[in-house]
């Protein structure tokens, strides 16, 4: 796996712009049948028209969720999410992007949920110092802790030196 979700944000940036011009074609037809004064058209034409402007904006969302999923990978889950819920109500507004739009955004959104991050080497969180400890001291128990009095090396988990008997 990869720091980022490169698959996931391809998918449903392409899957996003098959959204766009299927809501754009639907939108056109709408407009187009409006343009005819056909006589009981009216409320069709409307009808697609609206939807196909819905299919294009929420085409625009699946576009920006993708460059979202890519630049900031700890949100790649919620982006996955919308682009998941818009690729299925792509269907209604969007003819679901002649189809492919649905299917690569759908495939996108669920490489977005299953993306985990891989931690480089070192970068683990630092162990967590109690409110007893002094600052700059070591934490019980973590290996390679030197002895402040004598410089000798106490074992993990120790509470006196074994050198020199020393608290730590």
């Amino acid at each position: 796996m990869g720091d980022k979700p490169t698959a996931a944000m391809v998918l449903s940036l392409i899957g996003g712009l098959f959204v766009i011009f299927g809501g754009a074609a639907l939108a056109f037809v709408g407009s187009l049948i409006g343009s005819l004064n056909v006589t009981g058209t009216g409320a069709a034409s409307s009808t697609a028209l609206g939807l196909g402007i819905a299919g294009v904006i929420m085409g625009i969302i699946m576009v920006v969720g993708g460059f979202m999923m890519y630049s900031k990978p700890t949100s790649a889950k919620m982006w996955g999410v919308i682009v998941l819920i818009l690729s299925i109500i792509s269907w209604v507004t969007a003819l679901g992007g002649f189809f492919i739009g649905f299917l690569l955004g759908l495939i996108g959104s669920i490489l977005a949920l299953t993306f985990k991050p891989t931690m480089a080497p070192g970068a683990m969180p630092p162990p967590m110092m109690s409110s007893s400890m002094p600052m700059g001291s070591a934490p019980m128990g973590s290996m390679g802790m030197t002895c402040k009095n004598c410089g000798a090396s106490i074992p993990a988990g120790a509470t006196r030196c074994p050198s020199c008997g020393a608290n730590l």
